[in-house]
C-alpha cells in the first residue's frame, strides 16, 4: 500500500466513543501521509455526555452474553490499567480504585445472589475475590447483604477527552469541524467512508427509534476521605454509588428512560444522598455539593456496531448505543471500528514497534 494513497474519513461525534476511535485509526493508518480525517460534532469537550459521568469502568447496563461487549471491555480495561502505571495518568485522569459492590442478601440464597458473584466479566479484572464473613460485617449497617472486591478505574472524562484532543489536533491530517450533522447523506462524496459516533443523535441522524436518554443525575462533594468505589444494589431502594474523582467524589445516581429533564430535581438529590450515607454514613455530613444532569445514549438493541451500504452509497461504520459503559467500552470498540474500516480502506503492514500499546493510540502532548 502507496504512502500517497488518498483516504477521506469522517467521524461524526466528539465523545469518549469518537475520539478513542480518532485514535485508533491514527494508529494503524500511521503509514498513510494523505490520510484526511475529519470529526465533526455539534460539542466538544467540556460539554459532552462522557465530561458530567464519573468514568468508571464496569460493563454496566450491557448483555453479557455477548461475547463481543466481554472482548470491548476486556481490552478497554487493560489500555486504562497500563495508563495508570504511565506518566499520563495525573494529566488524563486516570485513576486506580480498590471497588466495593454489594448486593441486600435474599432472605434465602438463591441462584441470583450466585449470579452477582459469578458476573461474567469479573474473570477480566484484577484482584477480584468475594468479601468475607469479616469483611461484610463492616457493612452491618446495610443489612444482609453479599459483595465482591476488585481493582478497576475511573476515567476523569473532563481531564481525558482535552488530552486526547490535543493528541489528534497536533496531526496535520486531522481537523476538526464544529456543526451539527442533520443527514448522512450530507456527506456523500466527502468522505470514503463516514463512522457514525453520534450517540444520542443517532436517533435523528440514522432514525433509529430505539436510541433514548437515560437521564442521569449525579451529586459532587467534597470528601477527600475516601480512596475506594462503593456500589449498593438495594432491593427496595435501587442503587446508589460512591466514586473518587482527583478532586472530588461523585454520588450517584440515576437511571431514568426517556427523561429530558436537564434540572437537577430535589427528590433525585434527596434519594442520592441518602443511598449513599446508607452505604458511608459520614456522607450524611458532607458539604459543597454540585448537582449535575446528564444523559446517557441508551439503545433498545444495545450496541451498534456494524457496516453498513446506505441507499445513497455511503459506507457508514455504526458504533452507538453504549448506554451508560461509553468509558468501559472506548477503546475497544474503536479498536473493532478501525478493523472493519480496514476491510474497506485497505492499509500495509505496520511497521514494528517496542512501544507499549496505549502509547500507540496517543501519548501526551508537552
Amino acid at each position: 500500500m502507496s504512502k500517497n494513497t488518498n483516504y477521506r474519513i469522517i467521524i461524526v461525534g466528539a465523545g469518549i466513543i469518537g475520539l478513542t476511535t480518532a485514535c485508533t485509526l491514527l494508529k494503524e493508518y500511521a503509514s498513510i501521509e494523505n490520510l484526511q480525517l475529519t470529526i465533526i460534532s455539534e460539542t466538544f469537550s467540556p460539554n459532552t455526555t462522557g465530561d458530567i459521568s464519573a468514568g468508571f469502568w464496569e460493563p454496566y447496563g450491557l448483555d453479557l452474553n455477548d461475547q463481543r461487549i466481554l472482548d470491548w471491555a476486556h481490552y478497554t480495561y487493560d489500555i486504562f490499567m497500563a495508563e495508570y502505571y504511565s506518566t499520563k495518568a495525573g494529566q488524563a485522569g486516570v485513576i486506580q480504585l480498590t471497588s466495593y459492590r454489594l448486593k441486600t442478601q435474599d432472605n434465602q440464597q438463591t441462584s441470583n445472589d450466585d449470579n452477582f458473584l459469578k458476573l461474567p466479566f469479573l474473570p477480566i479484572v484484577r484482584h477480584f475475590r468475594v468479601l468475607d464473613n469479616r469483611e461484610i460485617g463492616l457493612f452491618d449497617h446495610l443489612g444482609p447483604v453479599i459483595g465482591f472486591v476488585m481493582s478497576s478505574v475511573a476515567v476523569e472524562v473532563r481531564q481525558y477527552l482535552p488530552q486526547l484532543q490535543r493528541f489528534l489536533e497536533q496531526d496535520s491530517r486531522v481537523k476538526f469541524i464544529t456543526k451539527k450533522v442533520c443527514a448522512l447523506k450530507d456527506l456523500k462524496d466527502q468522505a470514503d467512508v463516514v463512522i457514525n459516533c453520534s450517540g444520542l443523535g443517532a436517533k435523528d441522524l440514522v432514525d433509529d427509534r430505539t436510541v433514548r436518554p437515560a437521564r442521569g443525575q449525579i451529586i459532587r462533594i467534597h470528601a477527600p476521605w475516601i480512596k475506594s468505589m462503593y456500589c449498593f444494589e438495594s432491593k427496595d431502594e435501587g442503587m446508589g454509588y460512591i466514586i473518587p474523582q482527583s478532586d472530588c467524589v461523585v454520588l450517584g445516581g440515576t437511571f431514568q428512560l426517556n427523561d429530558s429533564n436537564t434540572i437537577p430535581m430535589e427528590n433525585d438529590t434527596n434519594h442520592i444522598r441518602h443511598i449513599c450515607s446508607k452505604i458511608l454514613p459520614a456522607l450524611e455530613f458532607a458539604k459543597d455539593a454540585q448537582e449535575q444532569v446528564g444523559f446517557r445514549p441508551y439503545r433498545d438493541d444495545g450496541v451498534r456496531l456494524e457496516h453498513e451500504r446506505t441507499v445513497d452509497g455511503i459506507d457508514v461504520v455504526h458504533c452507538y448505543g453504549h448506554s451508560g459503559a461509553g468509558v468501559t467500552l472506548s477503546w475497544g470498540c474503536a479498536k473493532h471500528v478501525s478493523e472493519i474500516v480496514k476491510t474497506l480502506l485497505p492499509v500495509g503492514e505496520k511497521q514494528p514497534t517496542e512501544l507499549p500499546e496505549h502509547e500507540q493510540l496517543w501519548r501526551l502532548i508537552p
